[in-house]
């Protein structure tokens, strides 16, 4: 068999009332006599439909507020995985996932949520936040500091985590637009500086304290995206939407060993999640549908 496509094959073999299932990964077993294949129904929906009129966010709150629901089968532990990569071209739904949902959905949470993009948009007017660079770079270094008060705070109270300090509530910061932020920051090297260190910082031990990046782009690529440190601790957790999920390309850097999946030609609010404390399901790419508002 060909190796690159025998998972393909083998679910072509499906038919009948099992053409629904298809192989989403495999492995050999430890004594490598035989294969393993991992079967999916891939018919059924687990994405969140929400009925503006009839539905309000409230329904989808999570006893443990660290936890975001993010379809029916996947949940993000933010404690755990502490920041978010979203991957996705524009009018993929990268907008309604991150603004429209996880934003409000933090708030209902008791997270605190800020919400800056290069792109001035709804989402920035509603979180407080900023779309001019120079706003966002200070944003960034302004969360530094609050973060270096938690970590003291931690300290003195002799303890390790945030979560062992009941009053320090979980943070939600996005930065959307990433690929024009770095497109404006070229102009000046020294405001550029101060941006990769301040999101180096942020990602590196912002975890301990509460602070949970979203990092929102429509690329992937070094130019569009986080610089190296942060991108590799923003790759545990990482939603790639529509052709973005088809790209080998954009998968190499944040799906490291993932480039590799058969291309699925996936539409609005369609693409693959990895997100390695979600069960072992989640720790490979796997089809996900954003929520659906109706």
């Amino acid at each position: 068999m060909d190796q690159d496509k025998y998972e393909q094959k083998v679910s072509g073999i499906l038919g009948g009332k099992y053409k629904r299932f298809a192989v989403i990964s495999s492995e050999l077993t430890s004594n490598d006599s035989y294969m393993l294949f991992h079967f999916e129904d891939t018919l059924t929906y687990y994405k969140l439909i929400i009925n503006e009129k009839e539905d309000t966010l409230s329904g989808y709150v999570s006893k443990d507020p660290h936890a975001i629901l993010l379809s029916k089968d996947l949940v993000w532990h933010a404690e755990m995985t502490p920041h978010l990569s979203v991957i996705a071209r524009t009018r993929a739904g990268k907008s309604v996932l991150c603004g429209r949902y996880m934003a409000r959905l933090m708030q209902l949470q008791g997270w605190i949520v800020e919400y800056n993009s290069a792109k001035f948009d709804r989402y920035v007017k509603e979180f407080d936040g900023k779309s001019d660079p120079l706003e966002i770079v200070e944003r960034a270094e302004y969360w530094c500091e609050v973060m270096l008060e938690r970590l003291n705070k931690i300290n003195d109270a002799g303890q390790e985590k945030y979560l062992d300090l009941p009053d320090l509530v979980d943070i939600g910061l996005f930065f959307d637009e990433i690929g024009n932020l770095n497109a404006a920051l070229e102009l000046d090297k020294s405001l550029k500086k101060r941006w990769e260190v301040a999101i180096n910082r942020l990602t590196a031990t912002g975890g301990a304290a509460g602070l949970h990046l979203v990092a929102i782009s429509q690329f992937a690529t070094k130019e569009a995206f986080l610089p190296s440190l942060a991108r590799v601790n923003c790759s545990d957790a990482v939603i790639m939407l529509a052709g973005a999920a088809d790209s080998a390309d954009e998968r190499r850097f944040l799906m490291a060993g993932f480039a590799d999946l058969p291309q699925r030609n996936y539409k609005v609010g369609q693409g693959v999640a990895r997100i390695i404390t979600s069960g072992k399901k989640w720790e490979t790419p796997h089809f996900f549908e954003a929520p659906w508002f109706i």
